[in-house]
């Protein structure tokens, strides 16, 4: 599926702490947060 390429607004301590937590995972933080939203958009179906 393509992908859409959008600029996000975070607060700077999330934004340091999120990195971390991706490079502890080895992943991307977009791959982080699309997860996110695909979870929580299974949740809102239930």
């Amino acid at each position: 599926m393509p992908r859409k390429t959008t600029s996000l607004k975070i607060d700077e301590y999330l934004w340091k702490k999120v990195k971390i937590k991706c490079i502890t995972k080895g992943i991307e933080i977009s791959e982080y947060i699309e997860e996110l939203i695909k979870k929580s958009l299974k949740e809102k179906k239930k």
